[in-house]
C-alpha cells in the first residue's frame, strides 16, 4: 500500500475529504465518478415467477431459487453452474416478463438478516437461454450501457450501498426490499467502463483464488472421509464391546454418585453440542461463571478426554484440552488403556461407528442413544500401534485442512478490503 493511499485512508477516518474527491449524502468518492445515480436510473426492474421448491425438477428450463441466491454461492449465473439449478418445467410464449438475460442483476425481495437484503447475481447468460427468474427474486435490466457487464457483479458490494439496502429493508423477522425501494439506493461508479472492466478483474482474480482454494479444502475433507472409512470398516474380528474402552463415563444430567466426580467449582465451564464442531476444546471463557452449577448433576470430564453428542446430532465430537462439565445430551468418555484418545474421536465419527448407533437410538422428538445401550455395541478396534498410527495420519489431514482454512480467510480479508478501497475509488487503477 502507497503511502498516498495510506494517508487517504486516514484523512478518510478522520472525516476528512481528500483532494479529489468529494463527499454525497451516501459517501466520498473521486470527483470524477458518476455520484448522481440511482439503480431506478441505471435498471428496468421486473418480479420473478413464484414457484415452491415441491414445484420445481431435472427438466425444464433453469430457475434461480431465492434459496440459491441467499446462500450466497457465486456472484455470477453462468451456463455452467445451470446443471447445479433447479429446473421449471414451463411452455414459454416469447411475452415472459420472469426470462433474465445477459447482463441482467438479480436481487433478493426478502431475507432473514439484514447483511441478506443485499444479496445479488450478475446473469452470464451470452446465448439468451431461457432463465426464470424465481420465487422472491427481483432482476433489472440496464437502461444503458453506463456499467459494464463484469462491474455489475459488484454493484451491491461496496459498503455505502449495503448500508442503504439495510436502512431500507422493512420487516420484523424477515426483511425486504421492493421494486419501489430498490430504484431508490444511489450508486458512485467509474465514468469509464474500461476502468470498471480492471477493477472486476481484480476482484475476479481474489474470487477466482477463493473458490479455487475451497475447492481444494472439499478434495482434502473427501480424502479424509475415503481413509476413516477404509481405517474404520471393520476388516477383523468385532470383538470389544464399548464398555472396555474407557474408565470411566457420564452423561450430562443422569448423576450417579458411586461413579462420577461432579461439577462443584466456578472455574469449570460447561460444554454445549454446538462446542463439538471444533476437534479440540480449549476454552470457552462465556460459560465460565457463577451460575450455582454444583447442584446440577454433570460430569466432570477431566482434559484430554473425549466428549460426543448422544442426542440429535450424534456423531459430533471434541477432545477437551481443559476440565469440561457435561450438559444434557452429552457423554464424557475417559478413555482406558486399550484405546488412543484421538484414535477414539475418529472412531465415533465414522460411517462404521454411526451405523450401529443408528440402530439403538430412540425416535421421537428427542432422538438419543443411551450409554447403556452404546456400551453393548462390538466394535473392530485396531491394535494400540496401529491406532496411533492411524490416528496421525488423519490428524495430519486435519492439520492440512485447517491451514488452508485459514488460507481461504486471508484471501477473503485481502479481497474485502480489496473491495472497500476499489469500490469508493480509495484505490484508482490505471486504465
Amino acid at each position: 500500500m502507497t503511502s498516498e493511499i495510506k494517508q487517504r485512508i486516514t484523512q478518510l477516518n478522520n472525516g476528512e475529504v481528500p483532494n479529489g474527491y468529494e463527499k454525497t449524502e451516501f459517501g466520498i468518492f473521486p470527483c470524477d465518478w458518476v455520484k448522481d445515480k440511482t439503480f431506478g436510473d441505471l435498471f428496468d426492474f421486473y418480479g420473478g415467477l413464484g414457484k415452491s421448491r415441491d414445484e420445481l425438477g431435472d427438466e425444464g428450463h433453469a430457475y434461480l431459487h431465492y434459496g440459491d441466491l441467499h446462500r450466497g454461492a457465486f456472484n455470477v449465473v453462468s451456463h455452467e453452474q445451470y446443471e447445479r439449478l433447479p429446473k421449471y418445467d414451463v411452455a414459454l410464449k416469447g411475452t415472459e416478463t420472469y426470462l433474465m438475460e445477459d447482463g441482467d442483476v438479480a436481487f433478493l425481495d426478502a431475507s432473514e438478516d439484514l447483511e441478506g437484503t443485499s444479496c445479488a447475481v450478475l446473469i452470464d447468460n451470452p446465448d439468451n437461454e431461457p432463465f426464470i427468474a424465481g420465487l422472491h427474486i427481483i432482476y433489472g435490466k440496464s437502461k444503458d450501457e453506463s456499467l459494464e457487464k463484469w462491474y455489475k457483479q459488484y454493484i451491491t458490494s461496496s459498503e455505502s450501498v449495503r448500508k442503504q439496502f439495510q436502512r431500507l429493508a422493512a420487516g420484523f423477522k424477515v426483511y425486504g426490499v421492493n421494486r419501489d425501494t430498490l430504484p431508490r439506493i444511489q450508486v458512485a461508479y467509474p465514468k469509464s467502463t474500461e476502468e470498471q472492466s480492471i477493477i472486476a478483474e481484480i476482484l475476479m482474480k481474489w474470487d477466482e483464488a477463493i473458490e479455487l482454494q475451497e475447492q481444494y479444502i472439499q478434495t482434502l475433507l473427501s480424502m479424509k472421509i475415503t481413509y476413516v472409512d477404509k481405517f474404520f470398516c471393520a476388516p477383523g474380528e468385532e470383538k470389544t464391546k464399548f464398555d472396555l474402552l474407557y474408565k470411566t463415563a457420564g452423561e450430562g444430567g443422569t448423576p450417579d454418585t458411586k461413579k462420577q466426580a461432579y461439577y462443584d467449582s466456578e472455574d469449570v465451564p460447561f460444554v454445549k453440542i454446538e462446542h463439538l464442531a471444533e476437534k479440540y476444546i480449549t476454552k470457552i471463557d462465556s460459560y465460565i461463571s457463577n451460575l450455582g452449577l454444583q447442584k446440577s448433576g454433570a460430569w466432570l470430564v477431566p482434559e484430554n478426554c473425549l466428549i460426543f453428542s448422544n442426542g440429535a446430532t450424534i456423531g459430533e465430537a471434541s477432545i477437551n484440552k481443559i476440565p469440561v462439565a457435561t450438559k444434557q445430551g452429552i457423554l464424557g468418555i475417559v478413555p482406558s488403556d486399550v484405546i488412543d484418545v484421538e484414535y477414539f474421536y475418529y472412531l465415533v465419527k465414522s460411517k462404521y461407528f454411526l451405523s450401529k448407533v443408528k440402530k439403538i437410538t430412540t425416535k421421537g422428538t428427542m432422538c438419543t442413544a443411551y450409554l447403556k445401550d452404546i456400551n453393548r455395541l462390538s466394535l473392530f478396534i485396531h491394535e494400540k500401534e496401529d491406532q496411533i498410527k492411524i490416528a496421525k495420519i488423519l490428524s495430519s489431514i486435519d492439520c492440512l485442512i485447517e491451514d488452508e482454512k485459514r488460507k481461504v480467510d486471508l484471501l477473503k480479508k485481502q479481497r474485502k478490503a480489496l473491495q472497500q478501497y476499489l469500490l469508493n475509488g480509495i484505490v484508482r487503477v490505471e486504465v
